[in-house]
């Protein structure tokens, strides 16, 4: 069985945008599959928190990625981490969700069992989905507004 690193740092300003990648992925509906609700390891794959890394490679020369592909065949990018798609700022708020996200799963001690879901983690869920700009749909009604359609 195949093993890959999780991140199991909360502390947004030591997780590089890969890392966070990974962790808004895990909360973020795949834009390709209409049933893939977030990034899931495949079936032949076990997932290691990093913070264990350095006993596993002790034992058994130890993972060296992390989790970058879902079950559904996708990547983080395609779930909805993608810095340069959605914006840097976008990119950061939903970063901080999905960590708020890791710390509630933490608290119960599921952080690696990504099959598992309660109210708090169903009530963060929508924050990670893009929030439409006021600006932009009061654009789309005035452009709408010009058009003939005689």
């Amino acid at each position: 069985m195949t093993k890959v690193l999780y991140p199991a740092s909360h502390d947004i300003p030591s997780l590089s945008d890969e890392l966070l990648a990974v962790k808004i992925a895990r909360y973020s509906s795949c834009s390709v599959c209409s049933s893939c609700r977030g990034l899931r390891p495949p079936p032949s794959v076990e997932v290691v928190l990093d913070s264990q890394q350095d006993a596993l490679e002790d034992i058994t020369g130890g993972p060296s990625e992390y989790l970058q592909e879902c079950s559904c065949g996708h990547s983080t990018v395609e779930h909805g981490a993608d810095a340069a798609a959605i914006g840097a700022g976008e990119f950061a708020r939903r970063g901080r969700v999905a960590v708020r996200l890791d710390e509630f799963l933490e608290d119960v001690d599921k952080l690696l069992d990504f099959d598992y879901t309660d109210e708090d983690v169903e009530g963060l869920r929508p924050q990670m989905q893009l929030r439409a700009s006021p600006a932009s749909s009061i654009s789309d009604a005035l452009g709408s507004l010009g058009k003939y359609n005689g």
